[in-house]
């Protein structure tokens, strides 16, 4: 802790979100209790719904607000089905959230700093955009496979940054003192009987990807991972309020394990 209360330059603190869907919300309540326990980030990579997460975030909305805009939005709703070969869901709900909140389609509307991580389905390779058209980015790193379509960006293919790489700190670990990694998939080993395609799905995929994501962990100074977030649905926000709840306890209880206190200036 001495490193936070040195009168020294303080540190950079960089944060990095995964993927997750729906759960991604979950990562709004990190952010609230990070920001309560003065561990605000000066940098931010993410993939995914965690991508998205980071642009609003460094846009300037507030975690309050960011759940304010959570309960206005539809999402993967039945008007955005399209059955196509190319995904299960049109991506416009994406494209008109960001229409909706965002002044401009350009990076340099943002006061932080982020890094947008997307597999490249041509090369098989994951690409990190942090400048130019912002969109773009934010709906290919969300494209999760046979769900959304594929995005195309210049000569490339993209879809969804978790295939690859669902941690993403490589674009800004350098670039930071601090790093705090935030996982919102961990499996949940209860329910497994009767699961729908789409709970199949989620679970194959995550289980796929897992230990990579782990084993990055270890880079991390902080590393969160509520348990059994897979309890949680990929596609719908129907406990969200509960799931935020949940991880805002576990974060606080995880900041106050390490010895991090509440800033005494919170209204």
């Amino acid at each position: 802790m001495g490193f936070f209360s040195s009168k020294k330059k303080k540190p950079v603190i960089g944060l990095t979100l995964s993927g997750g869907g729906m759960r991604g919300i979950a990562h709004i309540a990190v952010l609230k209790a990070l920001e309560e326990y003065s561990l605000k980030p000066q940098i931010i990579s993410g993939t995914s719904a965690g991508s998205i997460i980071a642009a609003f975030y460094s846009l300037g909305k507030s975690p309050d607000e960011m759940m304010d805009i959570v309960r206005e939005t539809t999402f993967f709703s039945r008007s955005y089905l399209k059955l196509s070969r190319n995904g299960i869901f049109s991506s416009k709900f994406i494209l008109k959230l960001l229409n909706d909140h965002f002044p401009e389609d350009d990076f340099k509307v943002l006061k932080i700093p982020i890094y947008i991580a997307a597999t490249d389905l041509t090369h098989g390779i994951v690409d990190f955009f942090s400048e130019g058209e912002l969109f773009g980015p934010l709906l290919a790193s969300s494209s999760v496979p046979f769900v959304l379509p594929p995005v195309r960006i210049g000569e490339k293919v993209y879809v969804d940054g978790g295939v690859l790489d669902n941690l993403p700190i490589e674009p800004i670990i350098d670039k930071c003192d601090f790093l705090i990694g935030s996982h919102v998939n961990s499996i949940s080993y209860d329910g497994l009987e009767n699961m729908s395609i789409m709970k199949e799905f989620d679970r194959i995929l995550h289980l796929a990807i897992a230990k990579s994501v782990y084993s990055k962990a270890k880079s991390c100074d902080i590393f969160l991972d509520p348990p059994k977030m897979t309890k949680f649905s990929l596609f719908n926000k129907k406990f969200f309020d509960e799931m935020f709840s949940e991880v805002y306890e576990y974060t606080c209880t995880e900041l106050e394990s390490k010895g991090y206190k509440k800033s005494e200036y919170l209204i």
